[in-house]
């Protein structure tokens, strides 16, 4: 169950899958099923190849999920 506190990002922060779990208080696996329903943008950053969204996207899911 995601968390009821309102995450504690920055709008404009780069988090990775496991960051933006760990601030919606849920499992990784649920943050690619939110990705995957639209719910939460991740974008491949170029230097690592891994998946990064922004703080404003935590917020608007965390805010589309609970509220």
């Amino acid at each position: 169950m995601m968390t009821s506190e309102k995450p504690r990002v920055t709008p404009d922060g780069r988090y990775s899958q496991t960051e933006a779990a760990r601030a919606l208080g849920v499992d990784r696996h649920t943050v690619a099923r939110y990705e995957k329903q639209g719910l939460l943008r991740f974008r491949v950053r170029k230097a690592g190849r891994c998946k990064v969204t922004t703080g404003q996207e935590i917020m608007k899911c965390w805010t589309n999920c609970y509220m």
